[in-house]
Protein backbone atom coordinates (compact mmCIF):
# COMPACT_ATOMS: atom_id res chain seq x y z
CA UNK A 1 0.00 0.00 0.00
CA UNK A 2 1.28 3.67 -0.91
CA UNK A 3 1.90 5.53 2.02
CA UNK A 4 3.36 9.61 2.89
CA UNK A 5 5.11 10.78 5.51
CA UNK A 6 2.41 13.47 7.00
CA UNK A 7 4.06 16.28 9.75
CA UNK A 8 1.74 18.33 11.52
CA UNK A 9 3.45 21.40 13.51
CA UNK A 10 2.56 23.46 16.13
CA UNK A 11 -1.93 23.49 16.81
CA UNK A 12 -2.23 21.05 14.66
CA UNK A 13 -0.06 17.98 16.24
CA UNK A 14 -1.71 16.66 19.13
CA UNK A 15 -0.10 17.98 22.44
CA UNK A 16 2.10 15.23 23.84
CA UNK A 17 6.01 14.73 24.78
CA UNK A 18 6.71 12.73 21.83
CA UNK A 19 5.57 15.41 20.01
CA UNK A 20 7.17 18.45 20.67
CA UNK A 21 8.76 19.19 17.52
CA UNK A 22 5.65 18.12 15.28
CA UNK A 23 3.60 14.72 15.03
CA UNK A 24 4.70 12.41 12.59
CA UNK A 25 3.28 9.44 11.00
CA UNK A 26 2.41 6.95 7.94
CA UNK A 27 -0.41 7.72 6.26
CA UNK A 28 -1.84 5.39 3.50
CA UNK A 29 -2.75 7.17 0.13
CA UNK A 30 -5.02 6.24 -2.78
CA UNK A 31 -4.70 6.82 -6.72
CA UNK A 32 -5.63 10.46 -7.08
CA UNK A 33 -4.82 11.45 -3.67
CA UNK A 34 -4.09 15.42 -3.57
CA UNK A 35 -3.59 17.82 -0.22
CA UNK A 36 -6.90 18.76 -0.16
CA UNK A 37 -7.99 15.33 0.20
CA UNK A 38 -5.59 14.05 2.65
CA UNK A 39 -6.43 17.10 5.11
CA UNK A 40 -10.28 16.43 4.44
CA UNK A 41 -9.57 12.25 5.61
CA UNK A 42 -7.49 13.61 8.61
CA UNK A 43 -10.15 16.53 9.71
CA UNK A 44 -8.20 19.37 8.69
CA UNK A 45 -9.72 22.34 8.10
CA UNK A 46 -8.55 24.42 5.47
CA UNK A 47 -8.78 27.37 7.07
CA UNK A 48 -6.08 25.83 9.85
CA UNK A 49 -4.07 25.30 6.68
CA UNK A 50 -1.09 28.56 6.26
CA UNK A 51 2.12 26.82 5.32
CA UNK A 52 1.89 23.26 2.93
CA UNK A 53 4.95 22.21 2.06
CA UNK A 54 5.52 19.10 -0.35
CA UNK A 55 8.96 17.22 -0.29
CA UNK A 56 10.28 20.61 0.08
CA UNK A 57 8.20 22.49 -1.98
CA UNK A 58 5.63 25.30 -0.90
CA UNK A 59 2.40 24.78 -2.83
CA UNK A 60 0.20 27.65 -3.16
CA UNK A 61 -3.74 27.73 -1.59
CA UNK A 62 -4.44 27.32 -5.39
CA UNK A 63 -2.56 24.41 -6.42
CA UNK A 64 -3.78 22.01 -2.97
CA UNK A 65 -7.04 20.63 -4.65
CA UNK A 66 -4.57 19.32 -7.49
CA UNK A 67 -1.23 18.62 -6.64
CA UNK A 68 -1.55 14.53 -6.55
CA UNK A 69 0.18 12.97 -4.17
CA UNK A 70 2.99 9.83 -4.89
CA UNK A 71 4.26 6.85 -2.60
CA UNK A 72 7.12 8.09 -0.74
CA UNK A 73 5.83 11.76 -0.57
CA UNK A 74 6.79 14.01 2.91
CA UNK A 75 3.50 16.67 3.39
CA UNK A 76 4.35 19.02 6.19
CA UNK A 77 1.60 21.14 7.36
CA UNK A 78 1.48 24.34 9.58
CA UNK A 79 -1.31 26.60 10.87
CA UNK A 80 -1.18 30.38 11.18
CA UNK A 81 0.79 31.40 13.69
CA UNK A 82 0.83 34.28 15.81
CA UNK A 83 2.56 36.48 17.98
CA UNK A 84 6.22 36.86 18.61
Amino acid sequence: MPTITLKLFASLAKIAPENIGGEIRTVPIQAGDTITSIADRENLSHKTLHLVILNGTYIDKDKRDSTLLKDGDTLSLWPPVVGG
